[in-house]
């Protein structure tokens, strides 16, 4: 059964970007092919990467690196592919930092943390990750394999599931729970039981409508 909430992130557009991240085009690509965890593989407004101190433009095809720190202006969003065929997209006015991408199966490690705003992860199953975690301020979302929401507003968490299932916990202690297609969860700061909800409609669309391109 095909979710209604699914994008296919690995098209034919996409395949010839990974081939492109692999090779490292274009100069910037070429000095750090080995090292980049993906590239922007789309972006619509304005966005910038916080790399070593310094503060880069993002434009298409820009490697992303891990240490890596993506801002978002107002109305803006970026789609991250790594190297693996995951893809991220990074919603208006959000930051998050790519501390660990290793999708190599030595490692198999990738940790995003999501210090403000709404991403959406859709991660590549064939991967086979041992970790694949987004965090907020007061929860980890994680996954092998799927298509999510993570929203951090400061005071608490939401994570949404399109397709697949995604283990949730508190940073407080207050439990893990597993959420499925169509299921989300808020994470507060505070000592709670988490509350699997179904998301009503609207709720739903217009989270995804913040990270999908216009």
């Amino acid at each position: 059964m095909i979710s209604i909430y699914r994008r296919d992130f690995l098209t034919n557009s996409g395949a010839a970007l990974l081939a492109a991240i692999g090779a490292g085009l274009g100069g910037a690509g070429r000095a750090m092919a080995g090292t980049a965890a993906g590239q922007i593989s789309r972006l619509a407004g304005t966005a910038t990467i916080l790399r070593a101190g310094a503060a880069i433009a993002v434009v298409p095809e820009l490697p992303v690196m891990p240490e890596d720190r993506i801002r978002t202006g107002a109305d803006s969003r970026v789609e991250v592919t790594f190297s693996d065929g995951s893809v991220l997209t990074v919603g208006p006015d959000s930051d998050i930092a790519v501390i660990a991408f290793a999708p190599n199966p030595e490692e198999s490690n990738a940790v995003l943390e999501l210090l403000s705003g709404i991403v959406r992860a859709t991660v590549n199953s064939a991967t086979g990750w041992k970790r694949f975690e987004v965090r907020t301020t007061t929860a980890v979302a994680s996954v092998r394999g799927t298509d999510y929401l993570v929203e951090n507003t400061g005071a608490a968490s939401a994570v949404f599931v399109a397709e697949g299932r995604v283990a949730v916990s508190s940073r407080v202690g207050a439990g893990t729970v597993v959420i499925r297609e169509g299921q989300g969860v808020d994470v507060t700061a505070e000592y709670t039981p988490l509350a699997v909800r179904v998301w009503g409609a609207k709720r739903r669309d217009a989270a995804l409508a913040r990270v999908t391109f216009p």
